[in-house]
C-alpha cells in the first residue's frame, strides 16, 4: 500500500514514469474486467481510456485511497455508457431487466463481486497489518496481547509486568492511531466500500 501510495505521489506530480508503471501494474486486469462486459475492441479503449483519464486528471488522485478501486469503478462506468449508447441495456431492460440489474449489481459490479470484494478484503488486511506494525513497540505488544490474542486486560497486566492502568492506556492509544490511519476505510452496514 505505502508503495502504490508513493506511486501516485510521483503520478500526481507529473512523473510520466511512475504513471507508465502504475499503468503495467493494472492494464491487463483491468483489461480483463472490461472483457466481462465489452468484446475485445471495446475493452480495449475503454481501458485506454481511463488511463488517459487519469492521466488528464491526475492531481485529482487520492493517494490514500485504492488506486485499483477507482479504475476498476472508471472501467465499469465507461462500459455501462458504451453498453447505452449502443442501445443494449435498453434494450435488455425492457425484455430481461430483473437478469440485467441481477447480473450487473451481482457480477460486475466492483462492490458486489464476490472476486473483487475478496481483493478489498485482501487490500484491507494489508494496510491493517502495516498500521499495526507501525504502532510504537509496547502499544503494540499490548494491543496484540489484547485483539489479536484476546488475553484480558489483567493477565497482559501480569504478563509485561505493568499496571492495569498503562495497559488500558496503551489499548486506548493503539485503537486511537489505528483509526486515524484507517479513517479511508469505512465500511457500511450492508457489506459494501464506501
Amino acid at each position: 500500500m505505502e508503495y502504490t501510495a508513493s506511486l501516485v505521489r510521483k503520478v500526481r506530480n507529473g512523473d510520466r514514469a511512475a504513471f507508465n508503471e502504475l499503468y503495467q501494474m493494472h492494464y491487463l486486469s483491468l483489461l480483463s474486467y472490461a472483457e466481462l462486459l465489452l468484446d475485445a475492441d471495446e475493452a480495449k479503449d475503454v481501458v485506454q481510456d481511463v488511463f488517459l483519464n487519469a492521466w488528464i486528471h491526475r492531481e485529482n488522485l487520492d493517494e490514500t485511497l485504492f488506486v485499483r478501486s477507482y479504475l476498476l469503478r472508471s472501467v465499469y462506468n465507461l462500459a455501462l455508457n458504451i453498453l447505452k449508447k449502443k442501445g443494449y441495456l435498453s434494450e435488455y431492460i425492457s425484455s430481461f431487466e430483473s437478469e440485467i440489474k441481477q447480473m450487473g449489481s451481482v457480477l460486475y459490479d466492483p462492490d458486489s463481486n464476490d472476486i473483487i470484494h475478496r481483493l478489498y478484503n485482501w487490500e484491507l488486511k494489508i494496510s491493517i497489518d502495516a498500521a499495526i506494525n507501525s504502532l510504537p513497540t509496547r502499544c503494540k505488544e499490548v494491543f496484540t496481547l489484547s485483539y489479536l490474542d484476546n488475553l484480558p486486560s489483567k493477565e497482559i497486566s501480569s504478563k509485561l509486568g505493568i499496571s492495569l492502568s498503562t495497559v488500558e492506556n496503551h489499548i486506548y492509544s493503539a485503537l486511537k492511531q489505528l483509526r486515524e490511519k484507517l479513517r479511508h476505510y469505512r465500511f457500511k452496514e450492508s457489506g459494501k466500500w464506501q
